[in-house]
């Protein structure tokens, strides 16, 4: 097969086209069956399919469903790929499941998305915290530094593996070669959520980011739909390693995907990677050219600045756009404003505003958006005087390198509870999560102790009105902590 091809997709097409008479699930019926609405959803109804004959089966994957899933592996140059219907979420559960066990240890970046930690939770297992490097002047995220890592390991010699999360939100890269090497080294797994790169591919590795791919991790997990023309949730995992056993994730994943998985969530992976095969390495560095562009075409304010595309060993995605303010708030400012134009960007924090940029990023796009978020930037200081400054963070202020949880999740099962004003928490043992949304990257762990950075953090969130996916009940109740 060639990597043109999309059997899923043209099964499904072909099968729509004979105008079939179902007389099994989905209970739309092909979209006979549909309310006032059937127009906006006709088309896709058509291919909204269950495991009938010739449709194959994700579970159990032997016809189309099995060929798009070697034409992704042959793309990305794994052993094999498993699509997911249920986001990299899914993923990070299983790999959770499949290599961790009770009371086993792990060590994982620390400012990783809330599934993996719900992952090892799921597995019992007791995670030791990584931190990642943090720049000063930005006070953006960056990356596990290879010495964070090695000091870890040193520490923790029994841990069964290692958790990445790169690229960072904002787009943040560097080699992990060292990283697989200091792991493998140790006898430990190194899965990477790579959420953010399932456009980093080997046709592009001389003008983007290296995957963690080619760096050799032993399981990599992409959100398809988050770069790729994928529907939301459409992901992938990858198995990158002949000492890994796919049998093994493919249970897990059985156990936590649904039994009726969708058949247009699995076609736009199909179509996907289709296009992304499709694009020459001449292509991506002439997008990866034209983003860069874009990015120096902001002149440096005082007031406000472009994030550097290379902080160190980082280098950040040219799909990732970062705006920075020394005054604190005047993003959510940003957001209001873009927001009255019909324009949404993908995140806003006290500090920046991030912009993910789409593959079919041109010259004409630099046009037409260069002025509007120079006028946005301009406009907004006129509100300057409102807003507070922060200081580029201190040498002190950096969090301990490797840390671990205080109580284990099997401690936690009988330890008492007792609940604290938030404002009064510090030196207390969580038992609760607490995570911000966007980005899902979880600010207090249950069973962590809580810092006094940790409660600056959550100030300066409720003062911006920020949500909380874990909800806000410890804003007037109190946060729940552990008696101990």
């Amino acid at each position: 097969m060639k990597q043109s091809d999309k059997p899923l997709f043209n099964k499904l097409i072909k099968h729509a086209t004979k105008t079939p008479n179902s007389f099994h699930v989905p209970g739309h019926k092909n979209g006979d069956v549909f309310g006032k609405e059937k127009s906006l959803f006709s088309s896709i109804l058509t291919i909204d399919q269950t495991e009938i004959t010739g449709l194959d089966d994700l579970h159990n994957a032997e016809g189309v469903i099995a060929e798009a899933e070697r034409l992704t592996a042959e793309l990305y140059g794994v052993q094999s790929t498993h699509f997911l219907v249920g986001g990299s979420t899914v993923g990070n559960l299983a790999m959770s499941l499949a290599f961790l066990k009770r009371n086993d240890k792990v060590i994982v970046q620390r400012n990783s998305h809330q599934s993996v930690f719900h992952g090892i939770e799921l597995a019992g297992a007791h995670p030791i915290f990584i931190e990642p490097e943090r720049d000063p002047l930005s006070q953006l995220v960056l990356g596990v530094s290879i010495e964070t890592l090695q000091e870890a390991i040193k520490r923790y010699p029994e841990a069964k593996a290692v958790f990445i999360t790169q690229p960072s939100y904002e787009g943040y890269t560097q080699s992990l070669v060292s990283h697989v090497k200091a792991a493998h080294g140790a006898n430990m797994v190194i899965c990477v959520d790579e959420a953010h790169g399932a456009h980093l591919l080997t046709a592009n590795k001389n003008s983007w980011p290296e995957s963690a791919v080619a760096a050799g991790a032993d399981v990599v997990i992409q959100s398809a739909h988050k770069t790729l023309p994928a529907m939301t949730m459409a992901s992938w995992l990858h198995i990158n390693s002949t000492s890994i056993t796919a049998e093994y994730l493919s249970y897990y994943l059985r156990l936590l995907q649904s039994s009726s998985p969708s058949y247009p969530l699995m076609a736009s992976l199909d179509l996907a990677r289709a296009y992304v095969a499709t694009i020459s390495s001449a292509d991506w560095k002439e997008k990866a050219l034209k983003m860069n562009e874009f990015k120096r075409a902001f002149k440096t304010d005082h007031e406000w600045f472009c994030a550097s595309q290379t902080i160190n060993q980082f280098t950040q995605d040219p799909l990732k756009v970062v705006f920075i303010t020394p005054l604190q708030g005047l993003p959510y400012l940003w957001k209001r404003e873009m927001e009255k134009e019909n324009v949404y960007p993908e995140l806003v924090s006290p500090h920046h505003l991030l912009l993910t940029l789409p593959l079919t990023w041109d010259s004409n796009k630099t046009e037409k958006w260069v002025p509007f978020f120079q006028r946005l930037f301009q406009h907004s200081l006129v509100e300057k005087g409102h807003f507070k400054r922060w200081k580029p963070l201190q040498h002190n202020c950096r969090k301990k390198p490797v840390s671990a949880q205080r109580l284990t999740f099997e401690e936690m099962t009988t330890a008492t509870q007792d609940v604290s004003p938030w404002q009064k928490s510090e030196g207390a043992i969580a038992a609760e999560t607490i995570t911000p949304y966007p980005p899902g990257i979880p600010l207090i762990i249950k069973g962590e102790q809580i810092t006094h950075h940790h409660l600056e953090q959550l100030a300066e969130l409720i003062e911006m009105k920020a949500a909380f996916q874990t909800g806000k009940q410890w804003l007037e109740k109190g946060i729940k902590i552990f008696s101990i």
